[in-house]
């Protein structure tokens, strides 16, 4: 029988908020600290949300880059031909190689976006963390991402990111619900359900909803991961609290996405914002 995904309450010792950050440290370095993804990250398209934002905001990015998770170089060949300082880092020593040898322009290092403490005070013009990677932190690390990024971001620094959006949690399913008519894709999806079900047995009880995001167990490699989910307007409160002021709000498709809608169906929200003012306290 499958497990749906349902949420943990707060309070709870064991699906509350730290249980549930420690579960998702721990779930998320496991699998990223094996490696062995490169293949799933060398694509080169961009999504049309980060086509318009890249042209929206090209001037920012012509200057002093830093890309968060730079992954297989999907998003840094983009970067590169604009013709920026760019600077990414990963914590796949596979994905760095593999950027090193195939955008030599660019500066590439091992590191956990944990730990920016290399960069200088506001020494970047523009930091860019594509394909959700910030949502791989908890609630307190991403706080303390935030005021990282406000910190070596220069006045008026652009943050390029994307991140799961919390009004499309009810269309989460478990790995057995998670099928599908698709012939090719049944069969992919039937040999991987081995892989699948303990996976997302074993997170789904480190699942829990906070006051404007969740922390949940998703289809993403294999239901290995915990991912953080957030809505358009709790993530534009979430900047402001960290100096930054809400640009843009797109969803996949390049649609803007207004305050007070959902972009229900839409499973990931991109997002522009500029470093305007001093965090809160």
């Amino acid at each position: 029988m499958d497990i749906v995904s349902a949420p943990g309450h707060a309070d709870d010792p064991v699906t509350g908020p730290l249980a549930g950050e420690d579960a998702q440290r721990a779930a998320n370095n496991t699998i990223w600290g094996a490696g062995g993804f490169l293949r799933w990250y060398t694509r080169s398209r961009l999504r049309p949300a980060e086509t318009v934002l890249f042209a929206e905001h090209r001037e920012a990015l012509l200057g002093r880059v830093l890309e968060l998770g730079c992954g297989g170089g999907r998003l840094t060949r983009h970067l590169v031909a604009l013709g920026g300082a760019v600077t990414g880092i990963d914590i796949g020593p596979d994905m760095v190689a593999y950027c090193q040898r195939s955008y030599p322009a660019a500066t590439f290092a091992v590191g956990d976006l944990r730990d920016l403490s290399a960069f200088e005070s506001e020494s970047l013009d523009a930091v860019v963390a594509g394909f959700n990677v910030i949502d791989v932190l908890g609630d307190n690390e991403r706080a303390k991402l935030l005021d990282e990024l406000h910190r070596i971001l220069s006045t008026d620094g652009l943050l390029i990111f994307s991140s799961h959006n919390l009004a499309c949690a009810p269309l989460l399913a478990g790995p057995t619900h998670n099928l599908t008519r698709n012939p090719v894709r049944m069969a992919n999806r039937l040999v991987r359900l081995p892989r699948s079900v303990p996976n997302h047995r074993r997170l789904v009880a480190a699942q829990h909803f906070g006051p404007d995001y969740a922390i949940l167990n998703d289809e993403a490699h294999d239901y290995s991961l915990l991912h953080y989910y957030i809505g358009r307007d709790g993530q534009e409160g979430q900047l402001a609290r960290h100096g930054f002021e809400l640009l843009q709000c797109l969803a996949l498709d390049g649609t803007t996405v207004e305050r007070g809608e959902s972009a229900f169906g839409c499973h990931e929200l991109h997002y522009a914002a500029t470093r305007s003012k001093p965090a809160e306290a």
